[in-house]
């Protein structure tokens, strides 16, 4: 494939065209923001909600009660636990453990100056677990986000999976959705646990992901929504 010729017909208002090197290199981006971020995602849920099974239980109560196999947008409403364990794994879990910006002017954080220019990593996975944003930042606690307590309110900046300002994922909504229409048949057709006092070994990749195969037993659903062996 050459970048001679592009065979994208979409032009930005100064004429310009991506040729094709922009092209794949946009499409692998995507196939890496889109699908390891949403996998990521998933497979965390999963070990918390194998973790917490009384979480587990709670979420597939509210599956069960919208009596749907496929959900969409405006079934989200009914779904209120699945949106605070969703909340609760990115946090922990941020599936973008790091991001880079540049400084567009002279500035300083923290004490220590910061040229225009500069390059910076900002880490989203250390940063959403610690204090004084957070209360007892290492324990899975998804009540954290519900309306009485607030705590992803202390700052505006205190919970970024998805980035912040200008900057923030295009795909925040729809990576959501995502996530949850594939958590929700989960819940309905299995039941899953890991072994008392597991966790997994982190490792890294794309981002921060589940490095030992994140051993989960599943279990079939009965007609009554509970796990059978």
């Amino acid at each position: 494939m050459t970048s001679s010729a592009s065979s994208c017909h979409a032009e930005s208002e100064d004429g310009e065209r991506f040729d094709d090197d922009d092209v794949v290199n946009h499409m692998i981006f995507t196939m890496m923001a889109a699908h390891d971020t949403s996998t990521i995602t998933i497979a965390m849920m999963g070990y918390y909600l194998a973790a917490n099974p009384e979480w587990q239980t709670r979420l597939r109560a509210e599956s069960q009660a919208l009596g749907k196999m496929m959900i969409g947008y405006d079934d989200l409403d009914a779904l209120p636990s699945m949106d605070l364990v969703f909340k609760e794994t990115l946090r922990m879990n941020a599936p973008v453990g790091m991001v880079a910006r540049e400084a567009i002017k002279d500035t300083e954080i923290d004490g220590h100056y910061v040229p225009k220019g500069a390059r910076l990593m900002l880490g989203i996975y250390p940063t959403q677990r610690m204090k004084p944003w957070w209360n007892d930042p290492d324990t899975f606690d998804p009540e954290r986000f519900t309306a009485e307590r607030q705590e992803d309110a202390s700052h505006k900046f205190a919970w970024a999976p998805f980035g912040g300002n200008v900057h923030k994922c295009i795909g925040m909504h729809f990576g959501g959705m995502e996530v949850k229409a594939i958590l929700h048949q989960m819940l309905l057709r299995h039941s899953w646990r890991v072994p008392a006092g597991y966790e997994p070994v982190i490792d890294y990749g794309t981002g921060p992901f589940p490095g030992d195969g994140l051993p989960i037993e599943l279990r079939a659903a009965t007609a009554a929504g509970r796990g059978s062996d």
